[in-house]
């Protein structure tokens, strides 16, 4: 896990900053997201949005995290839950897959916040 120590400048890992290369920082110290998928049973919401762009689902909250999957421009995007990363950007979670940047979807994503 990062710690808010490591970043620095803009968000960039400490390690990148300071002139490492950055094949030295491994996707899962980049990714700072540690608490999993929200339980199912504590987020029972569903709601459908849509890409507005291709919009990346990734593992965690972050677009340092690893891309797992993809949803392309006009594709419907189903949403459970949001959270607020470190950088205060939102992000809805699709069960089963990951996390998408509300930002990439036309309606601005889940209106439910996840709970853990």
């Amino acid at each position: 896990m990062l710690s808010l120590a490591a970043v620095g400048t803009l968000g960039v890992p400490a390690a990148v900053a300071a002139g490492a290369a950055p094949e030295a920082v491994t996707a899962a110290q980049a990714c700072s997201w540690d608490r999993g998928a929200p339980p199912s049973n504590l987020n029972p919401y569903s709601t459908t949005d849509r890409a507005a762009d291709t919009a990346p689902v990734r593992m965690g909250p972050y677009g340092d995290c690893t891309k797992v999957t993809s949803y392309s421009a006009g594709t419907s995007v189903p949403v459970n839950c949001y959270v607020t990363n470190s950088y205060g950007n939102t992000w809805s979670y699709v069960r089963g897959s990951g996390w998408v940047w509300d930002a990439h979807l036309s309606n601005g994503g889940s209106p439910h916040p996840c709970r853990f």
